[in-house]
């Protein structure tokens, strides 16, 4: 879709991530808009958001988006999709041809209870990942902000460390992205897939995968070289998503 076109439907539709949802091997470019609804507008909000589902749904569109809601910080949504090239941002889905005046209408409610919206570019990197094709119930998102001109060492740390342990902790979906726009750019995203609040009464994520010593050394190297670590919790919401239907 184009920034006219796909921009537009989330500068007003909001949330259709994850992006948190998983991303075909293709597809490494993540876009995660963040949508703060006006207070008392939830409802109104979400029958628009239903409807825009509806009418993919109806076009046949092949481009896909998840919704996920927040369980922590500010009260707001998150819509994230994926491109495999930066030219998809400047193309329109072949599909919704003809459906402009209702999506124009549709916009035009969604900016009306719209409070506010953030918009962010990563850059996914394939072999720094565990996926399967199924969408998680919850996620845990990761921001952490790396010192200047440590990025590379964060990164390597990251490769030799987090990711072995990922994969022998068990976890089925977890994702590490690069900032490109919308963020400073010596920000990391990550994402792991979590069954619901009950995965955290135990190690989750990289510190499953270590011993207690392990992972004692691991944050005495990555500690300082790095300004902040921020997490949060999202549940996906299947009835405000949009998927394709596989041929």
């Amino acid at each position: 879709m184009k920034i006219s076109s796909r921009l537009r439907l989330c500068l007003f539709a909001a949330f259709a991530i994850p992006a948190f949802a998983m991303p075909c091997m293709a597809q490494n470019i993540r876009t995660v808009l963040f949508v703060k609804v006006k207070m008392g507008q939830e409802d109104n909000w979400k029958a628009a958001v239903k409807d825009l589902v509806a009418l993919d749904k109806k076009c046949g569109s092949k481009e896909g988006q998840t919704m996920w809601d927040s369980q922590t910080g500010p009260a707001q949504h998150a819509v994230v999709w994926y491109s495999s090239k930066w030219k998809e941002m400047d193309e329109d889905d072949p599909a919704m041809k003809g459906s402009e005046a209702e999506r124009a209408r549709l916009f035009a409610r969604l900016d009306s209870v719209t409070e506010s919206l953030e918009y962010w570019v990563d850059e996914l990197q394939p072999d720094m990942m565990a996926r399967t094709n199924d969408i998680p119930a919850m996620v845990r998102v990761g921001r952490v902000r790396v010192l200047a001109g440590k990025m590379d060492e964060v990164e390597a740390l990251l490769r030799e460390r987090v990711i072995p342990a990922i994969k022998k902790s068990g976890a089925t979906d977890y994702g590490y992205a690069e900032a490109r726009f919308g963020t400073p750019t010596n920000e990391i995203h990550s994402y792991l897939g979590m069954k619901g609040w009950a995965d955290l009464d135990g190690p989750i994520g990289a510190q499953k995968g270590m011993t207690a010593d392990e992972y004692k050394a691991f944050l005495a190297k990555l500690l300082p070289m790095i300004e902040s670590i921020e997490w949060s919790l999202w549940k996906f919401n299947p009835e405000l998503s949009y998927q394709p239907q596989s041929k």
